[in-house]
């Protein structure tokens, strides 16, 4: 599987990539309850989205990274872009994967989630 990175607004900062684990991710997204999506695109999902996904996947083409931000007052992770990407990726057995986030919560984001993998932006579809 190849990771793409999203591309930030005009005049914005690039993003930083950093290597999560998806557990530990999805354990803090159940507080962010309006927006989490539950196994199987269960939730509050948009209705189709997540299965959409699996075809995107099952096609092979490359996969954009989701962005994510902590949410220090409420104690979670939040979703700009690409939470039915997340919960796809979870379902099927991915443990970890790249997200982009803000520059100023790079520190946070890798001591509350960074993963211990030494994995590569590319990773085979075999490893999920």
């Amino acid at each position: 599987m190849e990771w793409i990175e999203r591309r930030p607004p005009e005049g914005a900062p690039p993003d930083v990539v950093v290597w999560v684990s998806v557990a530990r991710l999805d354990a803090s997204w159940k507080g962010d309850t309006g927006y989490y999506i539950g196994r199987g695109g269960t939730g509050a999902a948009v209705a189709g989205r997540y299965e959409k996904f699996g075809d995107w996947f099952r096609r092979g083409d490359p996969i954009e990274m989701s962005v994510v931000s902590y949410d220090e007052e409420r104690g979670c992770i939040s979703f700009t872009d690409g939470r039915h990407r997340f919960a796809w990726l979870r379902d099927n057995g991915l443990r970890y994967l790249p997200v982009q986030v803000a520059q100023d919560q790079c520190t946070l984001i890798e001591a509350l989630f960074g993963s211990s993998s030494t994995s590569t932006p590319t990773t085979r579809a075999a490893d999920i």
